[in-house]
């Protein structure tokens, strides 16, 4: 090989990729906000398994319907979710504040939750001695079970085992504050185990502290759920999911998934739908509630009722792994993993009013021999072109991909040479969406389109640095309803 030791020309002969595969950004990821005992109020967290969401935030707990609807996510073949906890006025950490070693012991090292909340009350800290004069040892329990152990620390900020450098880069219970104790010695007394106190929860969350700015840093379509809105008065549940649907009508890129109040009947239900803003068709509702195994309940047999909203966050994930986006997530392959039964068992009557009017609901039935399955796929905008979740669904994943395709064309020339990449760029991944099911049509030509040469950008388009690309789409409608016509021949059969 050349070593290119001088200015010049160097060619290597290399290994070319014989395929090139389209990234894949525009997937959709989960996102819930409402209250938790535990974990970060300061941005989203993006979890990858029950496991992790329990780390973080806590397990199941009938106080926090957040709990119950990660839990219903994740069995529903969720992959990927945001999680925003949040948190009402006053809310703040538990904390100690350790003397140091002087005679007239002073403050040297305040521990404190990692996060605001009572669930810190259950922390406990404990310190030990060091090898020498000036080293200690940090132990913290919780709930009186021992988590972690830093041991030979040092007060000494220089110190490579500087105690809160130790303490705030690897724990995940606590962090440190150096009170900076004027001690010659000011490493904390030992101190039997202490615990942490004055952790509190605030006052309880409101319908203003509903809001969703956090996700903003995110670039991934979202698909969201709030599952304590539910529990809201109606009054105030309808606006939260309001402003959540503003928030991705906003966006452009993200939908909601927005959850009716159990024990309504089928208009009530649907009045409370209708009292939801959505005007672009981003968002979808469900009916009625699943019953699904109480695991907080040691009676055998033990049920509880649970908002689908969750569950339905993961089947359109799933759905979205196994299908496509362009695939509603509906019909007897989308069956609701955990429901046992369904709140209300739905009559004809009452089916038939469900797709009808300005906010439909989509039913969640009971079939026998299938389970519990999703039978519905509009959006709360029952109009033509709004009406579909997939059809909606497609849009917010082409425009995506288009998007983050045509990025690299920025400060590139405005000329033919460069109209001319974006259409093959542009076209390949429209080509390969209709190939994967996504788009009608027999051929390419009758899929889509792209538009980007002289016809769509002038001359005065080109000294404005303006590149204007035009593409259409045939987007696929789902099989909604199913018509066999059945004739009884009184004679010889013909076609």
């Amino acid at each position: 090989m050349a070593t290119n030791s001088r200015p010049g020309v160097f060619i290597q002969e290399v290994d070319l990729p014989q395929t090139i595969t389209l990234a894949d950004n525009g997937t959709a990821t989960g996102a819930f906000i409402g209250t938790l005992a535990k974990g970060s109020t300061a941005v989203p967290v993006l979890l990858n398994s029950w496991s992790e969401f329990t780390k973080t935030f806590g397990g199941l707990e009938d106080a926090y319907p957040t709990t119950w609807a990660a839990y219903n996510f994740f069995a529903n073949g969720g992959r990927q979710l945001y999680v925003k906890r949040l948190v009402g006025t006053g809310a703040v950490k538990a904390t100690v504040t350790l003397k140091d070693t002087a005679g007239t012991p002073v403050d040297t090292l305040t521990i404190s939750a990692t996060n605001v909340g009572v669930w810190g009350n259950d922390l406990a800290v404990q310190v030990t001695a060091g090898g020498s004069a000036t080293r200690f040892a940090v132990i913290i329990y919780y709930k009186n079970n021992l988590v972690e152990k830093f041991d030979d620390l040092s007060m000494t900020s220089t110190d490579r085992r500087y105690a809160v450098s130790m303490i705030n880069s690897s724990s995940n219970y606590v962090e440190a504050v150096d009170e900076e104790s004027a001690s010659v010695n000011p490493k904390p007394a030992v101190a039997a185990k202490t615990a942490l106190v004055t952790g509190a929860d605030g006052a309880a969350v409101v319908e203003g502290d509903y809001t969703f700015e956090a996700f903003d840093p995110i670039d991934s379509p979202l698909v969201f759920n709030v599952p304590d809105a539910v529990y809201l008065s109606s009054v105030s549940a309808a606006a939260v999911n309001s402003l959540l649907i503003s928030y991705c009508e906003g966006r452009g890129d993200s939908f909601a998934v927005v959850d009716v109040p159990s024990g309504l009947d089928v208009t009530d239900a649907k009045a409370f739908a209708a009292s939801i803003t959505s005007t672009m068709g981003l968002a979808a509702a469900y009916y009625p509630w699943v019953v699904i195994p109480d695991t907080l309940k040691a009676a055998p047999g033990a049920t509880r009722l649970q908002a689908p909203g969750a569950a339905m966050v993961g089947q359109y994930l799933s759905t979205d792994a196994s299908r496509g986006v362009f695939k509603t997530p509906a019909g007897y392959n989308n069956r609701i993993a955990l429901a046992v039964a369904t709140e209300k068992q739905l009559t004809n009557a009452e089916l038939d009013t469900l797709n009808t009017g300005v906010a439909p609901l989509n039913a969640i039935r009971q079939i026998p021999g299938s389970g519990i399955i999703v039978m519905g796929g509009r959006t709360l905008n029952n109009t033509t072109e709004d009406r579909y979740i997939n059809v909606r669904r497609s849009i917010i994943y082409i425009k995506k991909e288009l998007e983050r395709l045509s990025a690299p064309a920025v400060f590139e020339n405005n000329d033919e040479r460069l109209w001319a990449q974006l259409r093959i760029t542009l076209g390949t991944f429209l080509r390969n969406y209709w190939q994967s099911g996504g788009l009608r049509g027999a051929s390419p030509s009758e899929a889509y389109y792209v538009l980007c040469d002289e016809s769509t950008n002038s001359a005065t388009d080109i000294l404005n640095g303006t590149v204007n690309i035009e593409v259409g789409v045939s987007v696929e409608y789902p099989a909604e309803f199913i018509i066999i016509k059945l004739g009884q021949l009184t004679g010889n059969a013909q076609a």
